[in-house]
């Protein structure tokens, strides 16, 4: 079960696997490897996805055909009741594995896929609502940073003599970390006990 970032031939995309197939959503009109800053929002809820870089059109991904809902009401009328119970339970169970990733125990960022390692800076890190790169620069101690990856401050403005030639927009953290290989974070999953630190 993954969700991953990428870049290919300067364009945005996020590819996410639920424990069912690899699901793609891509930024394909515009380049984001043209030495600005850009917000990028990916939303995922189920199979469905969305992608947004900086204020440019969203990206969405629905999946093809009806739900599965939609279709068990559709038949329902015509499954003998013997059988009902069963696929009422094949839906609930299948329910529960799209919402895998809201009770996500570890985060990689950066260069966990050997084949397309991340090198250069993140900033405004969110993954359900916590601030990770903020948490990897006050060293919380449910973060491990493995590899190359340093914090290299706060976010650089344009007057600054940082590496930049535009400014982050307002809603981009203050956290700058920069990152050649992966960053790990581990958070509590809902009704279990909290994880051990490797």
């Amino acid at each position: 079960i993954c969700v991953c970032l990428f870049q290919e031939q300067g364009k945005i995309g996020v590819t996410f696997n639920i424990g069912t197939v690899d699901i793609s959503v891509k930024e394909s009109n515009t380049e984001v490897n043209d030495g600005k800053y850009h917000l990028v929002r990916f939303t995922r809820n189920g199979g469905n996805a969305t992608l947004q870089v900086d204020n440019w059109p969203v990206n969405e991904h629905f999946p093809s055909g009806n739900s599965d809902i939609e279709r068990y009401q559709m038949a329902n009328k015509k499954i003998p009741f013997k059988y009902t119970r069963p696929v009422e339970d094949w839906l609930q169970e299948k329910g529960r594995q799209l919402t895998i990733f809201n009770t996500q125990a570890t985060i990689s960022i950066g260069g966990n896929d050997r084949k397309r390692p991340y090198q250069g800076q993140l900033s405004g890190l969110y993954y359900n609502g916590l601030k990770v790169l903020n948490m990897a620069a006050e060293g919380h101690p449910n973060i491990k940073v493995n590899g190359s990856v340093r914090l290299v401050g706060d976010v650089p403005t344009s007057r600054g003599a940082t590496r930049t030639t535009t400014s982050m927009p307002p809603e981009m953290s203050t956290t700058f970390i920069e990152t050649t290989t992966t960053l790990s974070t581990t958070t509590t999953r809902k009704q279990r006990s909290p994880p051990s630190i490797q």
